[in-house]
């Protein structure tokens, strides 16, 4: 996580000389980041199923040929 950060720096710096000495990462230490990330769990757990039966279901029914490179 710390290399990230790193590089980040040094490439704004490179790129932005008025930037040296200046910090181009900023720490957050507080969770906001989680609820979304378990909202997108959710919703990939529920939905995708989903969604791959009507996918399945267009090819089993003839209306798309994956083996066609443009319907792929």
């Amino acid at each position: 996580m710390y290399m990230v950060a790193n590089i980040h720096t040094n490439i704004r710096h490179t790129l932005n000389p008025s930037l040296n000495d200046t910090l181009q990462h900023q720490w957050c230490f507080n969770k906001s980041n989680i609820k979304p990330e378990i909202i997108w769990m959710v919703f990939r757990r529920y939905f995708t199923p989903g969604f791959e039966d009507i996918f399945d279901h267009g090819v089993n029914s003839g209306w798309y040929d994956i083996n066609d490179p443009i319907e792929k």
